[in-house]
């Protein structure tokens, strides 16, 4: 069963020099319960799709069109008193930085627990400050969200987890924060959590305990991930589909094993070219040569022309809709394995069946 829709979302900031079109046109579905990959270079626009879909796009930013729908309901058309509801509870996000994202002045299982009493039945109050519930109440220690608040952090495999919780943020290490944020996120039991680089500036022992635990915790509470990251082996390790999201616009989607056995895009080969691997050793990486476009006014129909090694000048002129490639474009009739399986898709002129290309 569909559980997002994004379709033809733009977000876009206006700045002195014109306007930035950070999301354009971006198409994406989450099915219940799976994990969906959306992987990019940094200034790709994942983080602001992501804001988007919270509804957190800080101004002058605005989404000027599209739309987003939960469960068939359009979140754009609900007041922001009812998307509050949603943001946090039926939607939660794990950001990139957890330092930044905890409070410092509480501890980390108040906080834990503050967001159990926000999104859950537990019968606690929520209007006074939590530190102040804290001292004078002393409901903290004694309820059931902070009874709950104890249990997500041992799902999280935080040692310790009751004498833990009594810790402030910057007594946790950084792999511990981060499963301190998964923790806060997953305690109002949500249908969607959207992880925004949840292992950047991790050590690659603990990034691979954090993959494993939101795999073993998808499972548990059956929650459909976002995982937004710049690293292909991430996404190899945990997605079940992979959308490439490239200067504001999504350029494949596919089934994760596809995707990596027969990638298709020329911005996604080059990306993987890239990526080191361990089972395929080399003298030297491909880097995909320049940078990202500025995304103000991009004078070229497909943004990523001027890096595209095949390039030739109906690229820079005609924008490239999304066609069948790989298996998808070889087997047009191929039944579909299942609910969540989808066409291989890339949007690029010199791609699809060779009746169509450049």
């Amino acid at each position: 069963m569909t559980l997002l829709e994004v379709d033809g979302l733009h977000t876009r900031f206006p700045t002195p020099r014109g306007t930035v079109d950070a999301v354009n046109e971006v198409d994406l579905r989450i099915e219940s319960g799976e994990i969906v990959g959306l992987v990019g270079e940094s200034g790709s626009g994942k983080s602001v799709l992501a804001e988007s879909v919270m509804g957190i796009v800080e101004e002058p930013g605005e989404i000027a069109g599209g739309d987003i729908r939960l469960h068939g309901e359009s979140l754009l058309d609900l007041p922001e008193s009812e998307r509050r509801e949603i943001r946090g509870g039926t939607v939660s996000m794990v950001f990139q930085d957890p330092m930044n994202s905890l409070n410092p002045t509480l501890t980390v299982g108040e906080q834990i627990a503050e967001m159990v009493r926000l999104h859950q039945p537990v019968g606690e109050s929520v209007s006074l400050p939590a530190e102040i519930k804290r001292k004078i109440v002393g409901a903290a220690k004694n309820g059931e969200a902070w009874r709950k608040a104890i249990e997500m952090l041992e799902s999280v495999e935080i040692p310790e987890p009751e004498s833990r919780a009594t810790d402030y943020p910057h007594e946790f290490s950084g792999g511990m924060r981060q499963r301190a944020m998964i923790a806060m996120a997953l305690a109002a039991e949500p249908d969607l959590l959207i992880a925004d680089e949840p292992t950047t500036a991790l050590d690659v022992t603990i990034q691979a305990q954090i993959l494993d635990e939101l795999r073993d915790l998808q499972d548990a509470f059956d929650t459909a991930i976002l995982l937004i990251t710049h690293d292909l082996a991430v996404v190899a390790e945990v997605c079940d589909r992979v959308n490439v999201m490239y200067a504001g616009e999504i350029v494949e989607r596919a089934e994760a094993d596809a995707l990596f056995r027969d990638p298709q895009h020329p911005y996604t080969q080059g990306l993987i070219a890239s990526t080191p691997r361990l089972d395929a050793p080399t003298d030297e990486l491909e880097p995909i040569e320049g940078n990202v476009p500025d995304l103000i006014d991009i004078p070229y129909a497909c943004h990523f022309a001027p890096r595209c090694p095949e390039a030739k000048r109906e690229c820079y002129e005609v924008h490239p809709d999304f066609r069948p490639v790989g298996d998808s474009a070889r087997y047009p009739n191929r039944p579909r394995g299942g609910e969540s399986n989808e066409d291989h898709v890339a949007a690029c002129l010199r791609r699809g069946p060779e009746e169509e290309r450049l």
